[in-house]
């Protein structure tokens, strides 16, 4: 697995994990076929299968590899947040090996307006879990981010916006999941509060220890109140350069998608 997981220091406010890459070379292949649409392939892979390879068109790779040019003169915040949920959605599966889940597919296109990410948590016999809401933000700010941006969105839902945004996409988790009666589902999620929230972020120097991780999550408990540590996930992964580290590495995916397409 190319992203390590490590839990963070036990505490009454959060559950939840730093990361640390362990084979850059091998996340960008991951991530290259997630530009690509090659969704269910990766998941084969973090699931431990053998997919078979298939051949790439070469005006599919010259799109994806779109994704990731950034002009000059242009920030590079776009390019960068599609890649972090990218690599967002494979810390997601490897915090959620062993368990029954099923994973909103990532997106394609850069400041996509809709939900970072969803996880439906279900038991082998379809029971639910829970749904985990993502927010996703690569950032050199990543506490006034949290205050200004991901606090906000969070209330929102506490307080019951978003409610047909979160139904309908919920839905479509529960067909691909195969369950025959989502309804009841749905209401379990709506009126007996089983969502939790999962909060990725990129961090600075000493956001991966306390008291680093405390003061990057703080109130975090405040705007998503609840008993259950489990219903406030916190995940950081740390850089000392971040656009240095997201520019490298995106030349690392742009040449894995060269290598699928066998340019």
């Amino acid at each position: 697995m190319p992203i390590q997981l490590v839990p963070i220091p036990k505490n009454d406010v959060m559950h939840g994990y730093v990361w640390t890459m362990a084979n850059e070379d091998k996340l960008a292949r991951l991530v290259a076929k997630i530009l690509l649409g090659r969704y269910l392939h990766v998941e084969k892979i973090l699931l431990g299968r053998a997919p078979k390879h298939s051949g790439v068109e070469h005006a599919a790779a010259k799109e994806a590899k779109l994704r990731l040019k950034v002009k000059k003169g242009q920030d590079p915040w776009h390019r960068d947040g599609l890649l972090f949920q990218a690599i967002s959605w494979v810390a997601a599966h490897k915090a959620a090996h062993g368990t029954q889940s099923v994973f909103s597919l990532p997106h394609q296109i850069p400041a996509h307006k809709g939900f970072d990410g969803l996880q439906v948590e279900l038991t082998k016999n379809g029971k639910l879990l829970g749904l985990i809401i993502f927010e996703d933000k690569a950032t050199e700010n990543p506490r006034a981010t949290i205050k200004q941006e991901v606090w906000p969105a969070i209330k929102l839902l506490e307080t019951g916006r978003r409610q047909n945004e979160l139904m309908q996409e919920t839905t479509a988790l529960l067909q691909r999941a195969q369950i025959s009666e989502p309804d009841e589902l749905i209401a379990m999620i709506i009126w007996k509060q089983l969502r939790k929230f999962r909060v990725s972020i990129t961090g600075g120097v000493g956001h991966d220890s306390n008291p680093g991780i405390g003061q990057l999550f703080k109130d975090y408990n405040l705007v998503a109140p609840g008993k259950d540590t489990r219903k406030r996930r916190a995940e950081v992964i740390c850089f000392s350069d971040l656009r240095g580290w997201m520019e490298k590495f995106a030349k690392k995916v742009r040449k894995a998608i060269d290598n699928e397409s066998g340019n």
